[in-house]
């Protein structure tokens, strides 16, 4: 229960409302609740400056500074009522102070960041590395050239001091140095001002349940869950399919298209090719994988689908598309209108977590996720004997250590290797 939701909340915030004009009222109702649901305020005191930064920076995720600078002058409003009542002191003094800087004073770091995020395969990446270092800038307010060693570390003490999680702030650095390496490869007069070791950053642990294995009962629960009776549900098993039995990361899922499937088959098997299997642009070798058995037979199930709304099948369609209620004929159809666009990361891990859920698959204290059966398809490989080399080429892995997860996750104490070494028995 925020403040709002009290009886001297409720008060003074309708006593303030009456003051906007009628066709305002709706929208000055929401941009206050937001703001106080924002952290949950409990009451007046709470509402700092440090608050109040923390909220300008999440509006700088999603609006433009116009927006935001709207989004204040209405808080600001409602804050000289409540000091206007007493026992509040309103933190802003001016609205400056928490003006939306766009942090570029020259063209050329705009131009550099535009090549830069063109050198990025996915939406979602260039999405959020834009939205990181655009934060860096907003809070710096200096030419690209202007920012030293200072400034870095300056940047790193500001974060921890306002309690931002190591994840975080090691997500925020990292997107920092892959541009400023990015401009110091392209500008030999630039050098990059980050040194990772001087930062003493934290390195982020994987949740628990990153690295969960279901067993092969569970796996198959899980297969179980669509209706494949109905089109959706053909999709949704084909895309499980594909994620248990070769390990396809979900943004390697969202983003198959149809110039990714090898258009002769080879002793009816389809090849197809995974490109950029972790988003960065010319940085890792295709793979391909060679879909046959269930696998195969989901997949042509959900092309037949696919084939059978007539919709042209041309090299940028995705494999995966999504589907939208038909009110006429009162079910789920597949959403022409926004060919050629694909299910998102999202969505897909978003189906995966439905599924899991469905089938009542849990761990005690684990959060089971779509990554979850990426590390079981490799494990049940590993368990089977299939050689490391080759799991490694299939998850398209750079170092085969990576890949030795796998290898220890499949042994046991009924079939460690150890009791087929002759000298053991």
């Amino acid at each position: 229960m925020s403040f709002l939701d009290t009886d001297s909340g409720k008060r003074l915030f309708n006593q303030y409302l009456k003051k906007v004009n009628g066709s305002s009222q709706r929208v000055y109702r929401s941009e206050i609740q937001q703001f106080f649901d924002f952290k949950n305020l409990k009451g007046i005191s709470d509402i700092t400056k440090e608050v109040l930064h923390a909220y300008q920076e999440r509006l700088s995720w999603e609006h433009s500074p116009k927006t935001t600078k709207r989004k204040f002058s209405i808080l600001n409003g409602f804050f000289k009522h409540l000091e206007a009542s007493g026992a509040f002191r309103n933190p802003i003094i001016t609205l400056k102070e928490f003006k939306t800087h766009t942090g570029v004073k020259d063209e050329d770091l705009l131009v550099c960041l535009d090549k830069f995020l063109a050198t990025q395969n996915t939406p979602n990446i260039k999405k959020s590395y834009e939205n990181l270092i655009k934060l860096f800038f907003a809070w710096i307010n200096k030419d690209l050239c202007e920012i030293t060693k200072q400034d870095i570390l300056a940047y790193r003490d500001y974060l921890r001091e306002n309690s931002y999680r190591d994840t975080t702030i090691w997500n925020r650095f990292i997107s920092l140095n892959r541009f400023f390496k990015y401009i110091e490869r392209e500008n030999r007069k630039f050098r990059n001002p980050i040194v990772f070791k001087e930062l003493t950053l934290i390195f982020p642990k994987k949740d628990k349940g990153y690295y969960t294995v279901l067993s092969v009962s569970e796996a198959q629960r899980l297969l179980n869950q669509p209706d494949r009776k109905t089109e959706i549900g053909r999709r949704d098993y084909a895309i499980l399919a594909l994620m248990l039995v070769y390990g396809l990361r979900a943004n390697e899922t969202a983003g198959l298209r149809h110039k990714h499937l090898e258009h002769d088959r080879v002793k009816g098997q389809q090849k197809v090719w995974i490109v950029d299997r972790k988003g960065r642009f010319q940085n890792r070798p295709k793979t391909a994988i060679i879909l046959n058995g269930k696998a195969l037979q989901a997949f042509d199930a959900w092309m037949d689908i696919v084939k059978g709304y007539g919709i042209k099948i041309t090299g940028e369609l995705p494999v995966f598309l999504p589907f939208i209620y038909d009110r006429v004929d009162h079910k789920l159809v597949i959403r022409r209108d926004r060919l050629p666009g694909a299910l998102s990361v999202k969505s897909v891990e978003n189906i995966v977590k439905r599924y899991i859920k469905k089938a009542k698959i849990e761990r005690d204290g684990e959060v089971l996720s779509a990554h979850s059966l990426r590390h079981t398809a490799f494990t049940m490989l590993a368990h089977e004997g299939v050689p490391i080399q080759d799991i490694q080429k299939l998850a398209g892995h750079q170092d085969i250590n990576t890949t030795m997860i796998y290898v220890h996750s499949a042994q046991s104490y009924d079939d460690h290797p150890g009791m087929r070494n002759p000298l053991n028995k």
